[in-house]
């Protein structure tokens, strides 16, 4: 592992029991999945958080800003050489940097995606991560079904190698179960691109970000071949994983008119980031609904 991502993550674990004093965050994303629930598999560098409660939005976006205060100028007094520095993101105050001894930390609240399917989890550090580091965290995280299918999206979407390496793992372990697919249905229609591009995404390169991003944070040496044959197969294996009904109810979001009944999970309709997408999607014009359904239909087969 290179040195200089050493050097984040040991700010990184410093930070992390300051996030843990703010109860209404849950700590997601590569640092929850490869510090707190699988044994350092690589290194990652950054906070990525959800805001757990389902609140109206103007009360989630200041409590999403009084955390992130909390957090900033607590880890001003107790990191003594830490430079914080604040980032808004569509005018609301969700992000911070921070910077210490050369290197940078970026965290960061998602204002769109609060609230999870599955709640969150109180985890430890795994003890490779405390004896590497000689620092101790104990953090809420996501459950494990949503990190995965906030992930899996990620994986769709950014095709990042680090996500693809993260899906890798789950795919070796223990693969796309019925919880996961929940998830990742949820995050999927949360999410800004359309359904049908996302379950039927282009390929991009892999070369350049694999050798400027992603080689020398991991434990073992992972081949650019390996995360690229994942890339390949990871939309094929999700729509092999979705059910006749999983499917139906999908069409049925695009067309605005969901069949929440076929989802397991009561409070789906009540997510920020649901109602977001469903909102843009009552938006669109007669024509527009009729070539995203008709693409929906083809990539799912129906």
């Amino acid at each position: 592992m290179i040195d200089r991502y050493r050097d984040q993550v040991r700010l990184l674990l410093k930070v992390l029991p300051v996030v843990a004093e703010v109860e209404e965050f849950a700590l997601k994303g590569g640092t929850a999945i490869n510090f707190f629930w699988r044994n350092l598999p690589r290194l990652s560098v950054d906070i990525d958080l959800t805001y757990i409660p389902i609140k109206n939005r103007e009360e989630s976006l200041n409590e999403i800003k009084k955390g992130i205060k909390h957090i900033g100028q607590t880890v001003s007094s107790r990191i003594g050489d830490a430079n914080v520095t604040t980032q808004k993101s569509g005018g609301i105050l969700s992000k911070l940097l921070i910077r210490s001894d050369g290197v940078q930390v970026k965290l960061e609240v998602n204002t769109v995606l609060r609230g999870s399917l599955f709640g969150s989890v109180e985890k430890e550090l795994v003890t490779s991560v405390q004896d590497e580091f000689e620092l101790f965290a104990a953090v809420p995280t996501l459950s494990m079904e949503d990190l995965y299918g906030g992930k899996l999206c990620a994986a769709l979407d950014r095709q990042h190698p680090r996500d693809l390496f993260d899906v890798k793992l789950l795919l070796e372990n223990e693969g796309l179960t019925d919880k996961i697919i929940v998830t990742f249905i949820g995050y999927l229609i949360s999410h800004s691109r359309p359904i049908n591009e996302l379950l039927n995404p282009s390929q991009q390169d892999l070369e350049g970000i694999y050798e400027n991003e992603f080689q020398g944070m991991t434990n073992e040496a992972v081949s650019l071949e390996d995360l690229t044959k994942v890339q390949k197969k990871l939309p094929k294996l999700l729509l092999d994983g979705l059910s006749d009904e999983q499917k139906e109810f999908l069409l049925s979001f695009q067309q605005a008119d969901p069949k929440w009944g076929l989802m397991p999970v009561d409070h789906l309709k009540e997510l920020p980031g649901v109602q977001w997408k469903l909102i843009n999607i009552r938006k669109m014009d007669d024509k527009k609904h009729e070539e995203t359904r008709e693409k929906l239909e083809k990539v799912l087969g129906r």
